[in-house]
């Protein structure tokens, strides 16, 4: 496949419209319908320049389409620029070799390893990014939460976790650049509109008809109150002006007889060691008069140590239980200590309900422990950044299919959330959601072989690389097509 004599049109063609699409959909509430388009001008474009301008056109693409994000994890998070540096240089590196991979199989003649190499070069990607990145982020960062909105194409989470779904999201675009593309023969074009339409078909209908039944429901809402600050030390007027608010509407909540168990978002007090008692005696008294069970977000001090914890209390004032927080925001929460004791069940309900916080439901592996020990329903205190509420609640409820629970989410300065197994949003607010939220676990083939999806990405990953470099046999001259450029 020849170079255009005309470049720039194509540089521009690929770099901008790529990076305006993926900048749109690829965000914090995304434009999600973009994200099966934002590839293909890229796509499209890079075969047909030479090396560098092909190199040029893809790293301005990918960087110009996530910056957006970078800038999000520098202001809103506060990550030390020198993280924020090396992983722009990483991700924006890797996606672009991704997409050279694409351009030295088509220019190549083959077109079939191109289509499928692209999309399976981008799922590594995102798992290496996981790997990298394991303690500050998980798998935090993937194409496939834009989906997250798309019930359908979600429940792909439940077989394939967050892989499957990338991948099919990147091989759409991936088939109509190839089938677009020069010397794209008739009999090759319909092979792979083909393939890619049954994928997408198999998807939908698998989303759409899945059986999914999780038994009884519990009334259970997720409720914050507007406040300037989190972990307020109690002894301050500032706490017990928000304490008398939190009584007040849990109280009228309790009055209206309509709610079994109320979360609160993450942190909202900060006890000391000799405090952390006497404290949960007045959340317990509060549980007890209104007949809600509470699940209180905490920053507690103990032995030396500062834990962001998540505290069960339940209505009739006995069985309570904490869980710690595994996964802390690095600069944020520097100040705290991790805990590596893994989930915490709920005591005196039956078994199957469990207690997380915020940042762990970023992180794949840990969450795979609620699948692994069947809990139905998972309770979380969270704290947000305003404008990323959207993005880490589905996040959140991602890892509920994957693992097959339902999730109560109560994110401040962002959204509460309520959710089934599915991943249908049963109520959601900036303040208040409450809704009958099912109970039983849902068995996910994700549950029982975890990453599988891997191995044949790898493997697709890997054959397109040995073809990018194995001149086919009887075309000497495409074995190297930049030395005539």
């Amino acid at each position: 496949m020849a170079s255009s004599p005309r470049p720039l049109p194509w540089i521009l063609l690929g770099a901008f419209g790529t990076a305006v699409m993926l900048a749109l959909g690829f965000w914090l509430d995304p434009v999600w319908w973009l994200m099966w388009t934002a590839p293909i001008p890229m796509l499209l474009a890079v075969p047909r320049l030479g090396f560098w301008a092909a190199l040029l056109t893809a790293e301005a693409a990918w960087l110009g389409g996530t910056a957006r994000i970078w800038w999000y994890l520098a202001d809103s998070l506060e990550m030390a620029p020198v993280f924020i540096v090396v992983s722009v240089v990483v991700f924006t590196g890797l996606y672009t070799a991704a997409t050279l991979l694409y351009r030295a199989l088509m220019r190549r003649g083959r077109h079939w390893a191109a289509f499928l190499a692209f999309p399976a070069g981008v799922v590594a990607v995102e798992y290496l990014g996981s790997v990298i990145n394991a303690d500050a982020g998980g798998e935090w960062w993937s194409l496939a939460y834009t989906q997250a909105g798309q019930t359908a194409i979600l429940q792909l989470a439940s077989v394939t976790g967050i892989w499957g779904i990338t991948f099919l999201l990147m091989a759409i675009p991936s088939a109509v650049a190839t089938i677009l593309a020069p010397g794209a023969r008739r009999g090759l074009a319909v092979g792979i509109a083909a393939t890619a339409a049954a994928c997408l078909a198999a998807a939908l209908v698998f989303g759409l008809a899945r059986p999914v039944d999780q038994g009884p429901t519990v009334r259970a809402g997720a409720l914050a109150l507007p406040t300037d600050e989190d972990s307020i030390p109690v002894d301050t007027d500032k706490a017990e002006t928000l304490f008398a608010r939190y009584a007040r509407e849990i109280e009228r909540l309790g009055a209206a007889d309509d709610l079994d168990l109320l979360v609160l978002p993450e942190k909202v007090f900060h006890t000391t060691e000799a405090q952390t008692g006497p404290y949960l005696d007045r959340w317990s008294a509060l549980a007890v008069s209104s007949g809600i069970d509470l699940v209180l977000g905490l920053a507690v001090e103990s032995d030396g140590h500062t834990y962001n914890a998540a505290v069960w209390i339940p209505a009739n004032g006995h069985n309570t239980a904490e869980y710690r927080k595994q996964h802390l925001i690095p600069g944020l929460e520097d100040w705290m200590t991790p805990s590596d004791n893994g989930p915490v069940s709920i005591p005196g309900v039956g078994g199957g309900w469990a207690l997380t916080i915020c940042k762990d439901l970023d992180h794949a592996a840990a969450i795979a422990e609620y699948g692994d020990e069947d809990f139905g329903l998972v309770l979380a205190p969270a704290l947000d950044f305003t404008i990323d509420g959207w993005w880490h609640s589905r996040v959140a409820v991602t890892r509920g299919v994957e693992q097959g629970f339902s999730l109560v989410r109560a994110g401040q300065i962002g959204l509460m959330t309520v959710s089934d197994a599915r991943g249908t949003v049963l109520a959601e607010d900036a303040r208040l959601a409450v809704a009958d939220v099912p109970t039983e676990p849902v068995q996910t083939v994700y549950d029982r072989l975890g990453n599988w999806f891997l191995i044949p990405a790898f493997a697709i990953l890997l054959a397109g690389i040995v073809l990018a470099v194995v001149p086919r046999r009887g075309n000497v001259a495409a074995s190297d097509p930049d030395t005539k450029e």
